[in-house]
């Protein structure tokens, strides 16, 4: 009898990155400067993974499914950069000069 020996797919750690200095160390997509809070937020929006592709095409789907598994598993993180970004996004507009 053979033992049937299971080998790892491919790695989430592998293909989600942080580095100091890009994207302020955020989780990214390893190879673009595209961070998963970016592809969540879409997804959040109710894009498809067609129409993430269609606003992000320098990404595959691959990288897409990915970013999104990343962003379930470390959901609170995702959402509180989100959080952030809305917050600083309502910020600004309020500091924007109206048009008379």
């Amino acid at each position: 009898m053979s033992a049937t020996v299971e080998e790892p797919g491919t790695d989430l750690a592998s293909m989600i990155l942080r580095t100091p200095g890009v994207i302020g160390g955020k989780p990214r997509i390893k190879g673009h400067r595209i961070g998963v809070h970016r592809v969540a937020g879409w997804w959040k929006l109710g894009l498809s993974i067609d129409e993430i592709g269609e606003e992000l095409p320098s990404l595959s789907p691959a990288e897409i499914f990915t970013a999104l598994a990343y962003y379930h598993l470390n959901k609170a993180e995702i959402d509180g950069y989100l959080d952030e970004e809305r917050a600083l996004c309502l910020e600004l507009a309020k500091q924007k000069p109206q048009k008379a």
